[in-house]
């Protein structure tokens, strides 16, 4: 019965893991891409606030 024991409370432990980090996957928010009309990323907190980092630019000629 020890064996039968270990198994279930390891598959409930990695049931409840997994439900947590379904969880935590939901509430991450992400960046505004495209805001205030950038091809970046707009930085809101912090001491970078305010600064777009990785503008996407097209070439002419390569269009």
């Amino acid at each position: 019965m020890d064996r039968f024991s270990r198994l279930l409370g390891e598959f409930s432990r990695k049931k409840s893991e997994a439900k947590l980090a379904r969880q935590l996957n939901k509430s991450v928010e992400a960046p505004e891409a495209y805001a205030n009309g950038t091809s970046g990323y707009l930085i809101k907190e912090g001491k970078n606030a305010g600064k777009v980092l990785k503008h996407l630019k097209t070439d002419k000629n390569k269009l």
